[in-house]
């Protein structure tokens, strides 16, 4: 479903070329075929990436460290655009009160989110496990960037297992409450 008034989705297309550049736009539009992503979350994903690319490219332990975090990052972003992110797209109806049986795959996503929530807490404390790393090595390279960075990054992962992943399953619960549960 893709339900959306043309101003609100200009403001969040320009906001996200902008942010992103064409090609990250084109990254994040690629990423999410079947269903939307809050286009938020789509650029601070790649705002991160962008970010841990260039300290890898940093000397010694902070380049080395921030390599190893690229892939973890990667990997869950993908876990992300695949089903956890695309129901986070139906809150503003929701809040709205428009719930419509075409937003009945939320509920297949969510239900996902829901099974998987160990591994994906459990790639969340790698994430932070490596960010904590970096911020430790950035500290004793006297890299100021590396450490914001980390910090930084250390706060959106928590924000992800306290707000967003719950969020996801909630959405689902209320759309199966409003909507019944989605043919197999």
């Amino acid at each position: 479903m893709r339900p959306k008034s043309s101003s609100r989705a200009a403001l969040l297309a320009l906001t996200t070329a902008a942010w992103m550049g064409v090609s990250g736009l084109a990254l994040a539009q690629t990423a999410s075929e079947a269903h939307e992503i809050p286009q938020s979350q789509t650029a601070e994903h790649a705002d991160n990436l962008v970010h841990l690319a260039a300290l890898a490219k940093h000397p010694g332990e902070v380049g080395a460290i921030a390599a190893r975090a690229v892939a973890l990052f990667k990997q869950h972003d993908a876990r992300e655009a695949e089903y956890i992110m695309p129901p986070l797209s139906l809150l503003p109806y929701l809040a709205d009160g428009k719930i419509t049986p075409d937003m009945q795959w939320a509920v297949v996503m969510a239900d996902r989110v829901k099974a998987d929530r160990e591994l994906i807490f459990t790639e969340h404390t790698k994430m932070i496990e490596v960010l904590n790393e970096l911020q430790f090595a950035g500290q004793k390279a006297h890299d100021e960037e590396a450490v914001d960075f980390a910090k930084s990054a250390a706060v959106d992962a928590l924000n992800d297992v306290e707000i967003l992943e719950p969020m996801a399953v909630v959405i689902g619960d209320i759309l199966r409450a409003k909507l019944g549960s989605p043919a197999h």
